[in-house]
């Protein structure tokens, strides 16, 4: 089955005149992106890459990289999306984990910006790509594991696109700026959400902080991680441009109930969201947050199927599935017989069928018989206006077998406030869900990161003297 949505993939699309992507002072119209995806073809078909190659990409986004990825699309090669901020080594190992036959870097997409430009001058053809096309491999964060190589067809991330549109619609002259780096899924999910509307992707170069470019572009859309519209939110000079939007998608891991309120109480549109890697980006999205309604519960979407466990655990498939985890030449299929996958998230459906999300599965322990779920501690505790993030571990103890411990991230480097917070938990937990120790986030854990590396995290603060209680 192959795809042409009008507004994306036909040369004679009544946007192929409308700018499709603007980065910096440079702006391609869609007439003129699909001109540059067909010379950058021909110059990966030269240069040896074939049909079903995996190619992996390392790169910030870029024109560049968005060229390349419909470009190898169109070939029938599968594009790997590499974490930047991963060392050289980690990036090897991973290209090897997936069979992966080639690797194109920023200087490469540097090479091939010259082709694109040349590339302007020929005759736009249509982009036609099946549905079942393998399109993508990109590798889980990693809460508490080994990452994983979630492989992904064009139509995953097609019908993610078309689902989330027809909830959240995006139309001509909107512009989408793309916050999140490409190789994760949300950050792809912008590129199919805007192009599958005919709307703009907006790139900021490399070192552009997004405050600057709210300020210097016409931006509609906006997706983030709870870390950085709390950061806009503390630039008051940024606040009128927030106000403008027509959404802000939020989502990427636990919300901060107060994150939520100061968004909703300066009438910014904040919509919430429960997604996967697995499920090609957005599963669950809220309508939009007011003051009478600041449970950030998701509708689940088109083209998603989801049920609950008895455990409660969430289970989902749809159109929007994965096709496997890839290791080497083999692919995993982690689904039920009824084809639905676990995805280890804990949720409920509240009366008006929409859903709430409680936590993760595996991040449960049990504390003298009792079961803590960290997330419920976490949440209480972002709470309190001081604290950016936090995250509750277990730590061994001889009488309970575990007990609580809070790692905490003040807002600009203020100290560790113990008695309020404890005091301030006490108030609404039973005492054994209180941490017993709290301590200052470690500043080789990046603040940014959605998704923390639970173990990891732990066995760093669990080496550190317990010097607070």
């Amino acid at each position: 089955m192959t795809a042409s949505p009008q507004n994306i993939f036909t040369k004679n699309s009544p946007t192929a005149n409308n700018p499709a992507v603007i980065s910096g002072g440079e702006t391609l119209s869609y007439s003129e992106f699909f001109r540059c995806i067909l010379g950058v073809e021909h110059h990966v078909r030269t240069s040896g890459i074939a049909q079903h190659n995996r190619v992996g990409i390392r790169s910030h986004n870029s024109i560049e990289y968005l060229v390349a990825l419909f470009a190898l699309w169109r070939l029938g090669a599968v594009a790997c999306l590499l974490n930047t901020r991963l060392p050289d080594n980690t990036v090897d190992q991973q290209l090897k984990s997936i069979n992966s036959q080639r690797l194109l870097t920023s200087t490469d997409l540097a090479a091939i910006s010259e082709r694109l430009r040349n590339a302007r001058a020929e005759d736009a053809q249509d982009l036609c790509v099946p549905f079942n096309q393998e399109a993508t491999v990109i590798f889980t964060s990693g809460t508490s594991c080994e990452p994983k190589a979630v492989l992904h067809t064009f139509g995953n991330h097609y019908y993610n696109a078309k689902g989330a549109n027809e909830h959240l619609p995006v139309v001509p002259g909107d512009q989408w700026l793309l916050s999140l780096p490409l190789y994760h899924v949300g950050g792809l999910g912008i590129i199919f959400r805007s192009f599958l509307g005919g709307g703009s992707v907006v790139i900021p170069g490399p070192d552009e902080p997004i405050d600057e470019v709210l300020k210097t572009q016409k931006i509609t859309h906006l997706s983030l991680v709870p870390t950085q519209l709390m950061r806009l939110l503390r630039n008051t000079d940024c606040h009128s441009a927030l106000t403008g939007l027509k959404v802000i998608l939020l989502g990427g891991g636990p919300i901060p109930d107060s994150l939520i309120e100061e968004a909703v109480e300066l009438g910014l549109p904040v919509y919430t969201t429960y997604g996967s890697t697995e499920m090609a980006s957005q599963v669950a999205t809220s309508s939009r947050l007011t003051k009478d309604n600041l449970i950030s519960a998701g509708k689940v979407l088109n083209y998603r199927r989801l049920m609950l466990t008895e455990g409660e655990e969430i289970l989902v498939k749809g159109e929007a599935l994965f096709k496997g985890y890839i290791k080497h030449s083999d692919l995993s299929l982690p689904f039920n017989t009824n084809g639905y996958f676990l995805t280890g998230d804990l949720g409920e459906f509240r009366d008006d069928g929409t859903l709430v999300v409680k936590g993760r599965k595996d991040n449960m322990f049990i504390s003298g018989g009792e079961n803590i779920q960290p997330e419920e501690i976490e949440q209480y505790l972002c709470r309190m206006q001081h604290i950016e993030r936090a995250v509750v571990l277990p730590a061994p103890d001889d009488e309970f077998g575990a007990r609580p411990v809070a790692v905490i991230k003040t807002k600009e480097g203020d100290a560790l406030m113990i008695p309020e917070m404890s005091a301030f938990l006490t108030g609404h937990l039973p005492k054994f869900k209180v941490p017993k120790q709290y301590f200052t986030w470690p500043d080789t854990v990046d603040i940014h990161t959605p998704k923390v590396n639970r173990q990891e995290l732990s066995q760093t603060i669990l080496s550190i003297k317990t010097d607070h209680s």
